[in-house]
């Protein structure tokens, strides 16, 4: 019912809008869902055709599943569900959504790995680079490692001399505070 009488009995009477449940919509047939999930497929790259096919049948079927489990549901519980054609429509752009996250989270892994095997390779590179250059200084570290072995002894040969010294000193020390006190 359409027009002003309507329009006007909806103010008057507003539990005829509230507590009533007015179904509007029939069911689609089955071709007609495949069309329309076909339609919004089309723009999406989903790997080939026959994908792109088995996903719309896919879509068809599980609308067609959950409106008999409400009929179900119906007759079991004696409530209703409804599944109108903006719930199949919501279904397809849930699903093409969530397709949309998932590719951009692959995007992003995917990123991150190459990142990780390109800092991989960059090393891999300057320990190479690193493993030359010690080779290269192996002889140069040999003979200073010779070097600081002589220089080591050397030092050690020196400070035996500055104990003998030091000892020398210290009696000799000795002997001059003994001579001090002794003529004081």
């Amino acid at each position: 019912p359409v027009g002003e009488a309507f329009r006007a009995r909806c103010r008057q009477f507003p539990s005829l809008i509230n507590c009533c449940t007015i179904d509007w919509f029939t069911q689609w047939p089955e071709d007609a869902l495949l069309s329309v999930s076909r339609k919004f497929l089309a723009g999406t790259d989903l790997g080939g055709d026959e994908v792109r096919e088995a996903l719309a049948h896919m879509c068809v079927h599980i609308h067609t599943s959950v409106s008999d489990t409400s009929d179900r549901f119906f007759a079991e519980l004696r409530r209703r569900y409804y599944t109108t054609p903006k719930s199949y429509l919501d279904l397809i752009n849930l699903y093409l959504q969530l397709l949309k996250d998932k590719r951009e989270e692959f995007l992003v892994a995917r990123d991150r790995l190459l990142n990780g095997l390109f800092k991989l390779n960059e090393t891999n590179a300057l320990v190479d680079g690193m493993k030359s250059e010690l080779a290269e200084l192996q002889p140069v570290l040999e003979s200073k490692s010779k070097a600081t072995a002589e220089l080591l002894v050397k030092v050690a040969a020196d400070q035996q001399e500055a104990e003998v010294v030091k000892k020398n000193v210290a009696t000799e020390e000795r002997d001059v505070k003994q001579m001090q006190e002794e003529i004081q």
